[in-house]
């Protein structure tokens, strides 16, 4: 279960959040016949061990939950066993999907800064690649609320469920072909700093739970734009039936990537758009 946080948190850890009048990160979710309220939080995949103390009333709605649900199910085997088999490329390999100039200076920044031999991981995917740069971002031994909130249920022997599958979440990653993931994981080790700049700039916005400016920071960033409506609005509007759905049947806390919760397309919006009273809390 500990590999399955660097996997996915490229998907939605980039600087793709919605627009929100409330500073909050969790938010209660209740009306519309419910008889006990659901909460929904907005995580960050990626962060420092020193970064991962949630707040008590963060712990206290999970601990009243009967079931948490994160984007994966981070606690089925299969779904961690489908994730390691996506990780390779099967009919191309790295050295083909990028110049030589630029192959070799992705290979001398992952052995001179990451400590690793590109030459070895030749047909992991240069998704995968780029996820294993986001700890040298951070600067630290990186952590992942999703994993706790994971263990938080496993050990009070609630049923950890996903939103989506392994499948369709890589079919999503996939989408722009294996080339272009390659030449924007050039672009990112060419440009390590700036992009270590922004990463911070959104980490420290993350931190600050401030929604709005998270989202005035996405129309900066150029390259991922075509893939907005993929990674971020279209399983928004997937993942409502499933919240709405199990919200009636019993009262659950729901941890997905912050960029997912705000703007007249994020799932806040969606919720109220069907009925419920969504209430930022402190």
């Amino acid at each position: 279960m500990k590999n399955c946080f660097l996997l996915i948190c490229l998907i939605c850890s980039f600087r793709s959040f919605g627009q929100s009048g409330d500073k909050s990160l969790l938010y209660e979710i209740s009306g519309k016949g419910l008889t006990q309220p659901s909460y929904l939080y907005g995580t960050f995949h990626l962060l420092c061990q020193q970064d991962l103390n949630l707040s008590p009333v963060t712990l206290e709605k999970v601990k009243a939950a009967d079931q948490v649900y994160l984007e994966l199910d981070m606690d089925d085997p299969k779904e961690i066993s489908a994730m390691m088999g996506k990780m390779y490329m099967k009919d191309q390999v790295l050295k083909d999907l990028m110049p030589e100039a630029d192959y070799e200076y992705v290979k001398s920044f992952f052995k001179d800064s990451l400590k690793l031999n590109l030459e070895s991981m030749q047909k992991v995917k240069p998704f995968v690649l780029m996820t294993m740069v986001y700890p040298k971002m951070l600067g630290c031994t990186p952590g992942s609320p999703e994993l706790v909130f994971a263990e938080q249920a496993t050990a009070a022997k609630k049923p950890v469920l996903g939103l989506e599958t392994v499948d369709y979440q890589f079919s999503i990653i996939a989408k722009p072909g294996e080339k272009k993931s390659a030449e924007q994981l050039v672009e990112y080790v060419k440009n390590f700093q700036k992009s270590k700049k922004e990463f911070e700039e959104s980490l420290a916005l993350y931190k600050s739970q401030d929604i709005e400016a998270l989202y005035l920071s996405t129309l900066k960033d150029e390259q991922f734009k075509d893939q907005v409506q993929d990674l971020l609005w279209t399983r928004n509007a997937n993942w409502i039936p499933i919240i709405t759905k199990a919200i009636q049947e019993k009262p659950s806390f729901f941890a997905v990537g912050a960029g997912h919760l705000g703007g007249d397309k994020g799932v806040l919006a969606l919720l109220k758009k069907e009925g419920y009273t969504v209430k930022a809390l402190k």
